[in-house]
C-alpha cells in the first residue's frame, strides 16, 4: 500500500495531467466487471476510476483501506485490471498506457499456458506496458535512472515456497513476450519513488536561421536541455480539506500600519535601492533596438579558447536541424564534421527576440544518440569579468614535500567517488551520479507538501536519512580516508601567526589622547567626527555612536566598525578621506591621529588583502611629496616602515621584497625639479600684492 501511495504522490508533483486507476485485490468485497460478465475474479475491487491523481484519493488509501484475511489470484487480478484499462481509455487519446502490479505472489495461479497467452495477447492488443513489483528481484549496480527504465532478475539464491517459485516462473514468460515490461524489488522500487523527477513537459523548439556569411543559411531548432527546476508552482487549485472552492489570491495595502484604498492610477513604478525607493519613469528609457531575431556567425576559434570560467547564461541548448529541412539537415552535419575534427567552436551572436538584448555564444559540435548537433552555451564579455589577482602559489618557502605531495595523491585515491557507495549485494557503484542525485531542497518541499496533504493536522516532519545521504560523505569512504587524513593532518601543521603589527599599533591607540578633540567639539552631531551623539533617558551625558571613519579617532573608529561587520573596502576609503583631511585640509595639528590611522589600515591589510593599501600608499607617498610634507613622509612612513606591503608579510601580496625596499626611497632631485618645472607654480608670497593691486 505504501508503494501505491508513493507513486500517485509522485505522479502528482511530476505528471499531474496522468490519469490514474486503483484495482484492489485480496479484499472481503467483491466488484469488478468481469466477475459481472463472467463470475469468478473474486476478492477483486475496482476501487477508484480512471482520473488525474489528487490527494483526496490518497488520504482514503491512507487511512479508509485496511489490510483484510482475504486472498486472491495475482493472475486474476492482472486480467482485470487489463480490462479496466481498456474500459477507461475508451475515448480518450493517451501517449503510453501501463499496468503496475504490485504483489508479494504468495497465492498460486493455476492456469495453463494457452490462459497466460491470452492475457499475453490482451495486453498486447491495447499496448500497455507491464511493471511488476514484488520481492526476491536483484537489481545489478550500474541500474541509474527513474523507475521502470530498467529491469531486474529474480532472486534465485533466495528460500521460496513452491507456490512462489510457480509464479515467477509465470511472470517470466509473460515478461518476455510483451512489447514493454520491467520488473522490480519493492524496497528497490519505494526508494525511486522517495524522489520526484522533473515535470515531463513538451520541448518547445526555438526556430531560427543561423547565418554564416551572407550565402549560407541553416534553418535551425534549438531545445532547451539544462535548466534550473523551478519546483513546486504557487497553490491556486488544490485545497487541504479536498474542497472544491477556488483559492484565490488577495492584495491589501497599507500604510503605516493601516489598511488603505490604494488605485492603479496612483502607483509609481520604481525600483528599492537599499532602503530607498528610486521612482522610474518608462518614458525616458533608451531601449538598444538590436534588430530582427536571429542567430549570426562571427567566426570560429580551437575549442580550447572557450574556458569554463567564461560561460554564463541558464541553461544548455542543443541546436539541431530544422524538421522537414533536408537541405539545413545537410548542410549541418556536415558543418558539424568539420568542426569535430578540427576541434573548433563557433562563435555566434544570438538575438533571441526582435530588438533583445544581443548575447555571445559558442556553438560546440557534438553527437547526441550519433545525431549530429551543436551545443550552444552563453558566453560573457569583456565587461562582465571580475579580475581577480592572486599571489603566485608555489613559492620556495611554501613549497610542498615529496611526502606532502604523496600524501595529498593517497588521499585523492581514497575519496573516489567511483566505488564509494556498496549495495546489499556487496558490489560497488558510483556516489552522486549525475542520474541519482536529486535537489535535496526541492525534494524536501515535495515530501513536506505531501505530509501536510495526507496529515493536515501533524507537525511537518524533519529531513529524512535519504535526503542527508545526498549532501553528506558516504560512510565507506569517511572510514576509507580517515587514516589518510591523520597522516595528512601530521605533515601538513598549521601554526597560528600574530602579526607584531597589531600589537604595536594598538598600544600606539591606547596613547592617544581625544579629550582636548571631544571637549572643542559644541554641536549635537558632528559630521567630520562621523560620531552621532543623542541624549539619554536622564537628558546628562550624550552617548556615542560610531557611524563611520571621522576625524577625531579615526584609528579607533576604523577598529570599531570592522569588528562591527563592516565592510573593509567601505571603512578603508572612510580613513583615507580622514588621513587626507587631517593632513591636508585641517585647521589643527593632527598629532599621532595619522599615525595610528596608517598603522592599524597597515595591520588590517596584511590581513585582509593588500592590494587596496598598496594602491593608496602609492599615491599618498605622490601626495605628500607634492604637499611639501617630506618631514612626515621620512618621521611616520619611512621611520615606522608603513609603505608597501610585501609577499613577505602577507601571501596575498604580489609585491617583492625589493619593490617593498626601494618604495622608501625618494626621487633624485633631477627629476623632482623637472616635475616642478611642467606644472604651473604660484608664489603663495604674491597672491597678497596681487590682491591688493586689485582693490
Amino acid at each position: 500500500m505504501n508503494c501505491m501511495i508513493m507513486a500517485r504522490a509522485s505522479g502528482i508533483f511530476g505528471a499531474p495531467n496522468d490519469q490514474v486507476g486503483v484495482v484492489l485485490f485480496g479484499t472481503e468485497e467483491t466488484n469488478n466487471q468481469p466477475n459481472i460478465d463472467h463470475g469468478g475474479y473474486e476478492n477483486i475491487c475496482e476501487a477508484f476510476e480512471l482520473k488525474t491523481a489528487n490527494w483526496q484519493t490518497l488520504r482514503i488509501l491512507e487511512h479508509q483501506i485496511l489490510r483484510s484475511d482475504s486472498e486472491a489470484n495475482w493472475l486474476d487480478a492482472l486480467i482485470v485490471g487489463n480490462n479496466f484499462l481498456r474500459n477507461g481509455a475508451l475515448g480518450k487519446k493517451f501517449t503510453e498506457l501501463s499496468i503496475v502490479l504490485i504483489s508479494p505472489m504468495l497465492v498460486r495461479a493455476d492456469v495453463d499456458e494457452s490462459d497466460v497467452e491470452k492475457v499475453i495477447d490482451a495486453i498486447n492488443a491495447i499496448g500497455a506496458e507491464l511493471h511488476v513489483i514484488t520481492n526476491h528481484v536483484l537489481h545489478p549496480a550500474a541500474s541509474v535512472g527513474p523507475i521502470f527504465s530498467t529491469s531486474g532478475v529474480f532472486d534465485e539464491q533466495a528460500t521460496k515456497s513452491s507456490e512462489r517459485c510457480h509464479n515467477e516462473r509465470l511472470v517470466k514468460v509473460v515478461l518476455k513476450h510483451l512489447n514493454e515490461g520491467t520488473l522490480s524489488n519493492i524496497n528497490w522500487a519505494e526508494r525511486k519513488l522517495a524522489f520526484i523527477g522533473p515535470k515531463v513537459v513538451r520541448p518547445t523548439p526555438w526556430n531560427n536561421t543561423l547565418f554564416i556569411g551572407t550565402k549560407v543559411k541553416l534553418s535551425i531548432s534549438a531545445y532547451l536541455q539544462i535548466s534550473e527546476q523551478k519546483g513546486l508552482g504557487s497553490f491556486k487549485v488544490d485545497n487541504v480539506d479536498g474542497s472544491s472552492t477556488r483559492v484565490e489570491m488577495k492584495t491589501e495595502h497599507f500604510l503605516n500600519d493601516k489598511k488603505i484604498d490604494l488605485f492603479m492610477q496612483d502607483v509609481t513604478v520604481g525600483y528599492m535601492y537599499g532602503s530607498t525607493a528610486v521612482p522610474y519613469d518608462s518614458t525616458i528609457e533608451i531601449e538598444y533596438r538590436s534588430g530582427e531575431s536571429r542567430l549570426t556567425c562571427l567566426g570560429f576559434t580551437p575549442s580550447k579558447n572557450v574556458l569554463e570560467e567564461h560561460l554564463s547564461g541558464n541553461g544548455t541548448y542543443v541546436v539541431v536541424a530544422k524538421k522537414g529541412c533536408s537541405a539545413s539537415h545537410k548542410k549541418l552535419c556536415a558543418l558539424v564534421k568539420a568542426m569535430h575534427e578540427l576541434d573548433v567552436a563557433m562563435i555566434v551572436t544570438k538575438v533571441y527576440r526582435k530588438d533583445t538584448r544581443p548575447r555571445l555564444n559558442a556553438l560546440l559540435p557534438s553527437y547526441k544518440n550519433e545525431i549530429p548537433c551543436f551545443v550552444m552555451l552563453e558566453l560573457i564579455f569583456k565587461d562582465e569579468l571580475s579580475s581577480l589577482k592572486f599571489p603566485a602559489l608555489l613559492k620556495s618557502k611554501h613549497k610542498p614535500t615529496d611526502e606532502q605531495y604523496d600524501a595529498v595523491s593517497k588521499l585523492i585515491d581514497s575519496m573516489n567517488l567511483m566505488d564509494a557507495l556498496e549495495d546489499t549485494n556487496g558490489e560497488c557503484r558510483e556516489a552522486f551520479g549525475l542520474q541519482n542525485t536529486y535537489n535535496p531542497t526541492l525534494q524536501h518541499v515535495y515530501r513536506t507538501v505531501a505530509h501536510r496533504a495526507l496529515h493536515p493536522k501533524q507537525s511537518l516532519p524533519l529531513v529524512d536519512n535519504t535526503l542527508r545521504e545526498l549532501i553528506e560523505v558516504p560512510k565507506t569512504l569517511a572510514e576509507r580516508s580517515k587514516p589518510i587524513l591523520e597522516e595528512v593532518k601530521k605533515l601538513f601543521t598549521l601554526k597560528e601567526i600574530q602579526p607584531k603589527s597589531r600589537n604595536e599599533w594598538l598600544q600606539r591607540v591606547a596613547k592617544i589622547s581625544v579629550g582636548a578633540d571631544l571637549n572643542s567639539q559644541s554641536s549635537s552631531t558632528t559630521i567630520d567626527s562621523g560620531i552621532f551623539e543623542a541624549d539619554d533617558d536622564t537628558g546628562c551625558v550624550s552617548r556615542r555612536k560610531v557611524v563611520s571613519v571621522g576625524t577625531v579617532t579615526p584609528a579607533e573608529d576604523f577598529a570599531l566598525l570592522l569588528r562591527r561587520g563592516e565592510k573593509f573596502t567601505t571603512v578603508a576609503t572612510q580613513l583615507q578621506n580622514a588621513v587626507f583631511e587631517l593632513l591636508f585640509t585641517s585647521m589643527r595639528p593632527p598629532g599621532n591621529k595619522v599615525n595610528a590611522a596608517v598603522m592599524v589600515y597597515r595591520s588590517e591589510a596584511i590581513k585582509l588583502g593588500p592590494y587596496r593599501y598598496n594602491e593608496w600608499i602609492t599615491e599618498f607617498k605622490e601626495t605628500l611629496l607634492s604637499h611639501n610634507k617630506k618631514q612626515f613622509w621620512e618621521q611616520v612612513i619611512v621611520g615606522e616602515r608603513m609603505g608597501l606591503i610585501s609577499a613577505h608579510e602577507s601571501d596575498m601580496s604580489t609585491v617583492s621584497d625589493e619593490q617593498a625596499a626601494s618604495f622608501y626611497k625618494l626621487p633624485t632631485e633631477s627629476t623632482v625639479m623637472e616635475k616642478k618645472s611642467d606644472d604651473d607654480f604660484i608664489d603663495p608670497d604674491s597672491l597678497l600684492d596681487d590682491l591688493y593691486q586689485i582693490s
